[in-house]
């Protein structure tokens, strides 16, 4: 496994056959201003994201469950053919987390993917962890992607 650190503050862990993308590549995946760090293999076509909002006070007020309804709407409006499979609640980093899983066909491809999106939050600031596979290697991509949420811890 190699090992990054997410913000001066996430250790975190990814396969070795996955690259790092750069700030232009992530561009292509996501939008919005967020500080990211993402991983690619793009043999197995899976995509592995962190991404933190900005530091803000209000943030103390507002919970998980309200940020993710605001990521599922955008992902609703957004994504080809989207539909949702599952919502379940975990630990991330220590926190308490809500994970959605979904399906969408991507639009460059014509391909049934595979997502989930979980949110938590630590301090004044909310983190995404978006994790994208092909449908067909939902069972496989789904232990890649509690491995690679399983391995943030602090950086103390």
């Amino acid at each position: 496994m190699k090992k990054a650190t997410f913000n001066n503050l996430i250790n975190l862990e990814y396969p070795e056959e996955f690259n790092e993308l750069s700030d232009k590549e992530n561009e292509k995946y996501f939008t919005g201003n967020l500080l990211r760090l993402s991983f690619i293999n793009k043999e197995k076509h899976i995509l592995l994201s962190l991404s933190k909002s900005k530091d803000a006070f209000l943030n103390r007020f507002v919970g998980i469950a309200a940020v993710i309804s605001s990521s599922l709407s955008n992902l609703e409006n957004n994504l080809k053919d989207y539909q949702h499979i599952e919502e379940f609640e975990s630990t991330i980093f220590n926190q308490p987390s809500i994970t959605e899983c979904f399906t969408y066909t991507a639009n460059d491809e014509d391909v049934k993917q595979y997502g989930e999106l979980s949110v938590f939050k630590f301090q004044k600031a909310f983190y995404v962890v978006y994790c994208i596979s092909r449908l067909e290697d939902k069972e496989d991509s789904k232990l890649l992607f509690n491995s690679f949420k399983d391995s943030f811890t602090s950086k103390d």
